[in-house]
C-alpha cells in the first residue's frame, strides 16, 4: 500500500495534464461530480468502473488501459486515477493491523516505487539526446549556454522546461517517454531532446566540455576538408591583391567558379554565395558596365578574405558552422499566423538565385514576415523570361504570389525560422481572408510601428539602434519601413551613377533619399517614380540604410493615399498648414555641419589610395603610390590616428621590401590590406552616424 500511496500523492493535476491534455482532465472532474465510479480491485494492478467503461490502473500511470476504444489516455482513466487517489486516502485513515496490511497487499505483490523524473533524466542515454539533436542543434545549445543563457524550469511533480530560442514549452513527466512538447508530437521529438539537455547541464549532470567533445564526434564538417578548401581560398584571394584588377585575365572566372563548387562540397553554404557573388562582380567588370564601382569589389573581396581566415582558424565544428551558414533553413517555430501581405519584390541575387519574395505582417504581433520561391539560375546563359510571381501559392491557397501581396490569410500549423521565413510545408494549412485592396484603404494601424511621417522618429528608432559590423554588410539593408512624406522632390536619373534618386521630406524639412540602381527588372519601377509629381505625393515602402548622414531607401512598393487609411486627412492636414503648426519650406536644409569635414576628406583620400593599390596590384606599385602613402601616415600622426598611422606604414613597408625578393611573399600584406579596408569602412560608419544624428535629432 505504502507505494501506491506514495505514487498517488505525486501525481496532481499537472502530471495528469502531462500525460493526456487539460481538456480530458477538465471532463473527468466534471465527470467525477456525478459519482460513477468505484474501485474494483487492488493489487500490482488496481481495476477501476470509471463511466461505464473498465480501467486497469498500470506502473507507470501512462501504460494504463481503458476498455473504450481509445488508444490513448482518455477521460476515464484519469477519472480511473483521480477515483484510486481518492479510495487510497480514505484507505489510509482507516486505523487497520499490521496484519491487515499485510493481506492487502503482499511483498512480492508491491509494485515497485516510481522513480522520480530527476533520476530518469540523469539516468536518461547522452548518446540518444545528441542522436535526436543533430550536430548544429547541438553546437546552437552549446553556444547558447557559454554566452550564458538558461532555460525556463519550473517544477512540481512534472518538470515544466523552455528551451532558449525555441518557444516551446516541454513536460518532463516519469517515465519519460509520456513527457510531453507543445509542438504535439508523439514521438521523442528535438524540443524534448533539448528540455532534458538543458535539465542535465544545469543541474550539473553533463558539463559543456562533455557536448564540446561529442559535437566534435557528431560534426558534419570535415575539419581537414574545411581547413583544404580554405587555404585553397586564401591564396587564390591573396593573388588577386597581388595581381590587381586591372591585370585580372578572364581565367579568374574560372577560378571562381571552381572555387565555389569546392565550397559546396565541403558543406560551405554561405561561402559558395559569396564566391558566385564576387564571379558576378568580376562579370560586371569585365563588360565595362555603368553601375560597376571598383571600390565595393575591392570591399567584398576583403571582406571574403577576412572571412577565409576565420575559417582557417576555427577550430571546431561549432564555429566552422557558424561562418558556413546551412544550404537550407531550419524552421524552428510552429504556430498559426494571422497575416496581411503587403507588397512582393522580384529578386536576381549575385549569389544564383532568382526568384519573388512576399512581405507579410503578422496582424497581431506586427512583426515582418517573407515567403519567398526562388530557383538557381547560376549554370544558365540567361535569365528566364517574365516575372515569376505568377507561381502559385503554398498552404492549399488559390492564389499568385502576386496575388497574396494584397491579401489576408490565416495559417495553422505554420512553419518559420530565426529571420521570420516561412516554410511552404504541405503540413500548413491555409485559409483566404479577403483582399485588402478590394476591400477599402489599409488602415494604418496594421503597419503596426513601420510607419512613419517624422523621419527624426525613423532615424532613431530604424537607424541609431543598429550594430555597426563590416562582415555583416549589406547593399540595401535590411529595416523595412513605410514612409509617408510632406514633400518631394522630382526624381531624376543619373547617367554616370545608373541610378535613380528622389528626395522625401517631412514636416520639419529632414530629408531621406529613394536610390534606385538601374536594371532590366527595376526600369518599370524606375519609371513609376519619375512619373510622381508633388501634387500627388504616396506612401513609400522600403528597406533603409544610412550612408553620408542621411537616410536611403531602396523602394519595394509605392501606396497610394487613397490605398492606406491615415489618422490625419488632408483636410486635417491643410488646416494645420494655414494655422502655421507645419514647416512650409519642405525643403533640405542646407548642410550647415562642419565638424568632421576634415575627417571625412582624410578618410576618402585613405580609400581612394587604397582603391589605386587594388587596382594596380601589390607586385607593381608606382613610385608616386609609395610617396602617397607616406603622406597620409604623416596626415594621420598630425590628426591623432596613431592606428591608421601604423597600418599605412606597415603597408608601405612590405611594399617597398617585396621590390628586392623574387620569391613569393608570404609577408601578411593582405592581412593589413584587409585591416585597413575594415577601419576606413568603421570610421566612415561613425562619421555618418554622429552626422545623421545631428541632422534628424539635433
Amino acid at each position: 500500500m505504502d507505494g501506491w500511496k506514495a505514487l498517488l500523492d505525486e501525481t496532481d493535476d499537472d502530471y495528469l495534464i502531462g500525460i493526456s491534455n487539460k481538456g480530458i482532465v477538465k471532463r473527468a472532474y466534471k465527470d467525477k461530480t456525478e459519482g460513477d465510479y468505484q474501485v474494483l480491485s487492488f493489487g500490482e494492478e488496481a481495476e477501476v468502473s470509471a463511466g461505464g467503461e473498465i480501467v486497469h490502473i498500470k506502473v507507470p500511470l501512462g501504460e494504463s488501459t481503458c476498455s473504450c476504444p481509445s488508444r490513448t489516455i482518455c477521460r476515464h482513466v484519469v477519472l480511473g486515477i483521480l477515483a484510486l487517489k481518492e479510495w487510497a486516502e480514505e484507505k489510509g485513515k482507516e486505523e487497520t493491523t499490521q496484519q491487515e496490511q499485510k493481506e492487502e497487499m503482499q511483498p512480492n505483490e508491491m509494485p515497485e516505487k516510481e522513480k522520480h523524473v530527476e533520476a530518469e533524466i540523469e539516468a536518461y542515454p547522452l548518446a540518444s539526446i545528441l542522436r535526436t539533436l543533430g550536430s548544429k542543434q547541438l553546437q546552437y545549445v552549446i553556444r547558447q549556454a557559454e554566452s550564458g543563457q538558461k532555460a525556463n524550469m519550473v517544477s512540481s511533480s512534472v518538470i515544466m522546461v523552455e528551451p532558449p530560442g525555441m518557444e516551446y514549452k516541454v513536460k518532463l513527466l516519469s517515465p519519460l517517454e509520456y513527457s510531453s512538447c507543445t509542438c504535439h508530437k508523439k514521438d521523442f521529438c528535438i524540443h524534448k531532446a533539448a528540455a532534458i539537455l538543458w535539465y542535465k547541464l544545469e543541474a550539473g549532470m553533463v558539463t559543456i566540455g562533455e557536448l564540446r567533445g561529442a559535437a566534435e564526434e557528431k560534426s558534419e564538417y570535415n575539419k581537414e576538408q574545411v581547413k583544404e578548401a580554405a587555404g585553397q581560398m586564401k591564396v587564390f584571394l591573396e593573388e588577386l591583391l597581388n595581381t590587381g584588377l586591372a591585370r585580372a585575365s578572364s581565367d579568374v572566372a574560372d577560378y571562381l567558379e571552381r572555387l565555389a563548387t569546392i565550397s559546396h562540397n565541403a558543406r560551405l553554404a554561405r561561402f559558395e554565395g559569396y564566391w558566385r557573388a564576387l564571379y558576378d562582380s568580376y562579370g560586371d567588370y569585365w563588360k565595362r558596365k555603368a553601375s560597376f564601382r571598383a571600390q565595393d569589389l575591392m570591399g567584398q573581396l576583403t571582406r571574403l578574405y577576412r572571412r577565409t581566415e576565420l575559417l582557417w582558424k576555427a577550430e571546431d565544428g561549432a564555429g566552422i558552422g557558424e561562418l558556413a551558414g546551412e544550404f537550407r533553413a531550419e524552421y524552428k517555430y510552429t504556430g498559426s499566423l494571422d497575416l496581411t501581405g503587403i507588397a512582393i519584390e522580384h529578386f536576381e541575387s549575385k549569389t544564383g538565385y532568382e526568384g519573388d519574395t512576399v512581405y507579410l505582417i503578422e496582424d497581431h504581433t506586427k512583426e515582418w514576415y517573407t515567403y519567398t520561391s526562388a530557383r538557381p539560375v547560376y549554370y544558365e546563359k540567361t535569365g528566364r523570361q517574365g516575372r515569376g510571381n505568377k507561381a502559385q501559392t503554398p498552404w492549399n491557397l488559390p492564389l499568385t504570389l502576386e496575388a497574396l501581396a494584397e491579401t489576408r490569410i490565416h495559417l495553422d500549423g505554420a512553419k518559420w525560422d530565426g529571420q521570420k521565413r516561412i516554410s511552404s510545408s504541405q503540413e500548413t494549412k491555409g485559409e483566404l481572408i479577403e483582399n485588402w485592396r478590394k476591400a477599402g484603404p489599409l488602415p494604418i494601424e496594421a503597419l503596426g510601428e513601420w510607419y512613419y511621417r517624422d523621419f527624426g522618429s525613423l532615424y532613431e528608432e530604424q537607424i541609431g539602434k543598429k550594430e555597426i559590423s563590416w562582415l555583416m554588410e549589406k547593399e540595401k539593408g535590411t529595416k523595412l519601413v513605410v514612409v509617408c512624406p510632406y514633400a518631394c522632390k522630382k526624381a531624376f536619373f543619373s547617367e554616370t551613377e545608373q541610378k535613380l534618386f528622389m528626395s522625401l521630406y517631412d514636416e520639419k524639412g529632414r530629408e531621406v533619399v529613394i536610390e534606385a540602381v538601374y536594371s532590366k527588372k527595376d526600369a518599370r519601377s524606375i519609371r513609376c517614380l519619375e512619373r510622381i509629381t508633388e501634387e500627388n505625393i504616396p506612401c513609400f515602402l522600403g528597406k533603409i540604410y544610412l550612408r553620408d548622414g542621411k537616410i536611403r531607401m531602396y523602394p519595394v512598393a509605392v501606396f497610394g493615399k487613397e490605398e492606406l487609411l491615415e489618422k490625419e486627412t488632408l483636410l486635417e492636414e491643410e488646416k494645420r498648414r494655414e494655422d502655421g503648426e507645419i514647416n512650409e519650406n519642405g525643403q533640405h536644409k542646407e548642410d550647415v555641419w562642419r565638424k568632421g569635414e576634415a575627417l571625412e576628406i582624410l578618410l576618402e583620400e585613405v580609400g581612394n589610395l587604397l582603391e589605386e593599390l587594388f587596382q594596380s596590384g601589390f607586385r607593381t606599385v608606382h613610385d608616386s603610390t609609395m610617396a602617397s602613402l607616406e603622406n597620409m601616415e604623416e596626415l594621420a600622426v598630425q590628426y591623432g590616428m596613431q592606428y591608421l598611422a601604423d597600418m599605412l606604414g606597415e603597408l608601405k613597408g612590405g611594399l617597398a621590401m617585396r621590390r628586392h625578393s623574387l620569391e613569393r611573399p608570404k609577408d601578411g600584406m593582405a592581412e593589413t590590406y584587409t585591416r585597413l579596408n575594415e577601419y576606413l569602412y568603421l570610421c566612415r560608419e561613425k562619421a555618418a552616424y554622429d552626422k545623421g544624428l545631428w541632422y534628424y535629432k539635433g
